[in-house]
C-alpha cells in the first residue's frame, strides 16, 4: 500500500510538471509579436542598393541630359591670335561640336528613362531577395527556438523524475536499475538539449545580421492571394534590365556612323601696321574618313549584353512559374503533415495517461512508462517543427510569388 501510495504522489507530480511544460500557453505570449514586417523595414533600410540608388537616379539624370541637345558632348570653343614679323596680325576664334544624326537624341532619351525603370525595378527585386533571406532566417530561428524549449522541459522533467527515483532508491521501494536508466533519460535529453541550443545560437546569429535584432514572438504571415506572374517583382527587374539594354544597344549603334564635325568662327587679320582689320566668318564640317572601330566593339558589345538579358528574362519566367508551383506543393505537403504531427500528439498524449495510471496500478513498468514519455517528447517536438514548417511554407509561397512581408 505505502508503494503504491508513493508511486501514486510521483506519478501525479511528474504528470503535473509535464501537463504544465507541454502547455501551449506561454508567459511569452504577452510580449509583442515582431511581424515579418517588421523584420523586413529594419532590414531594408540597410540595403546596399538603397544606398545606392540616389547616385544611379543622378547617374540617369546625367545620361537624359548628355542626350539632350543636338550636340554630342559641350561644344568647344578656341581661339588662335598670330604675330608675325612687320606688325601683321591674325586673330581667330571658333566654336566646333559634334553633330548628332537624326533620332538619335530621341534614342538616347529614351534609352535613360528606361534605365531608371530598370533602378527602380532593380531595387524592388533587391527588396524581395532580402524578404527571401529573412523569411529563411525568421523561421529557422523560429524552429530552433521551439526545439530548444521543448527539449528544456524534457530535461526539467528528467531531472525532477530522476531525483525522484533517487529518493525511492533510497527509500528501499524502487530498483537502482530504475535510477540509471533515468539518469541515462536525463543526459540524453540534456545532450539534445545542448545540440538544439548550439542551432539555436547560429540562428540568431543569422537574424541579428539581417535585421540587428531578435524577435521575442512569431507572427505568422497572411497568404497572398497574388498569382500573377507578371507582377513578380524579380520578372519586373529582368524584363526592365532587357529593355534598358536594348534601348542602349540601339542608342550605341548611332555612334558607329561617320560622326560628322561642324565649326564657325570668326578671322580679323591685317596685313599693314597702320592698315584696318578685315574680318572673315569660318564656316567647316569635318567628317572623318572612316567608322570608329572602337564604336562598333562597344555596340557590338551592347548588343550582346541586351540579347543575353532577354533570355535570361525568359528563362527566369519559366524557373518563377515552377518556383510558384512547387512552393504551392510544399504548403499542401505542410499542411497534411501538421494534421498527421497533431493526431499523434493528442493519441501519445492520451497513451501517456494510460501508461501512468498503468503504472501507479503496478501493471507497466518503469521502462514502458519512460519510453511512453519519451515518445511524447517527440510527438510534442514534431508537432512543433510541423507548426513552424506550415508558417515557413506559407512565407514560401508568398516569396515565390513575390509577395513583400
Amino acid at each position: 500500500m505505502n508503494l503504491m501510495l508513493v508511486r501514486l504522489r510521483f506519478g501525479v507530480g511528474v504528470m503535473s510538471l509535464c501537463a504544465a511544460a507541454l502547455s501551449p500557453a506561454s508567459a511569452q505570449d504577452s510580449a509583442p509579436v515582431a511581424s515579418l514586417h517588421d523584420a523586413f523595414e529594419r532590414a531594408a533600410v540597410r540595403l546596399p542598393e538603397a544606398a545606392a540608388s540616389p547616385a544611379l537616379k543622378a547617374q540617369v539624370d546625367a545620361q537624359r541630359r548628355a542626350a539632350s541637345g543636338p550636340f554630342v558632348g559641350p561644344p568647344v570653343v578656341s581661339g588662335d591670335v598670330l604675330n608675325r614679323s612687320g606688325g601683321i596680325i591674325e586673330q581667330e576664334a571658333r566654336v566646333s561640336a559634334a553633330i548628332r544624326w537624326p533620332g538619335e537624341g530621341r534614342s538616347g532619351i529614351s534609352a535613360a528613362a528606361l534605365a531608371g525603370d530598370a533602378v527602380n525595378a532593380k531595387l524592388v527585386a533587391a527588396q524581395l531577395s532580402l524578404a527571401g533571406d529573412i523569411r529563411t532566417a525568421y523561421w529557422q530561428l523560429a524552429g530552433a527556438r521551439r526545439a530548444v524549449e521543448i527539449e528544456q522541459q524534457h530535461v526539467a522533467i528528467a531531472r525532477v523524475e530522476t531525483e525522484q527515483v533517487a529518493r525511492l532508491v533510497q527509500a528501499g521501494v524502487q530498483a537502482r536499475r530504475e535510477l540509471l536508466v533515468s539518469q541515462a533519460d536525463l543526459a540524453a535529453a540534456m545532450g539534445r538539449l545542448s545540440a538544439f541550443e548550439s542551432d539555436l545560437a547560429e540562428a540568431r546569429a543569422s537574424v541579428e545580421a539581417l535585421i540587428g535584432d531578435v524577435p521575442d514572438i512569431f507572427g505568422d504571415e497572411d497568404l497572398s492571394p497574388s498569382t500573377d506572374i507578371e507582377t513578380h517583382p524579380a520578372l519586373r527587374a529582368a524584363e526592365a534590365n532587357a529593355k534598358a539594354l536594348e534601348a542602349n544597344a540601339a542608342y550605341a549603334r548611332f555612334g558607329t556612323r561617320p560622326r560628322v564635325e561642324g565649326t564657325i568662327g570668326v578671322r580679323r587679320e591685317r596685313n599693314d601696321p597702320r592698315g584696318n582689320y578685315e574680318d572673315a566668318l569660318l564656316v567647316g564640317i569635318a567628317v572623318p574618313l572612316g567608322r570608329d572601330q572602337r564604336a562598333i566593339a562597344e555596340a557590338g558589345g551592347a548588343r550582346a549584353e541586351a540579347l543575353a538579358a532577354v533570355a535570361e528574362a525568359a528563362r527566369l519566367r519559366l524557373r518563377l512559374i515552377a518556383d510558384q508551383r512547387a512552393a504551392s506543393v510544399r504548403l499542401s505537403i505542410a499542411e497534411r503533415a501538421l494534421v498527421d504531427a497533431e493526431m499523434r500528439q493528442s493519441a501519445l498524449r492520451e497513451a501517456l495517461m494510460l501508461t501512468e495510471k498503468g503504472r501507479t496500478e503496478g501493471e507497466i513498468g518503469y521502462i514502458e512508462y519512460l519510453r511512453a514519455r519519451q515518445a511524447l517528447f517527440d510527438a510534442d517536438r514534431d508537432l512543433g517543427a510541423a507548426r513552424i514548417a506550415k508558417s515557413a511554407a506559407i512565407s514560401n509561397l508568398n516569396q515565390a510569388m513575390g509577395v513583400l512581408p
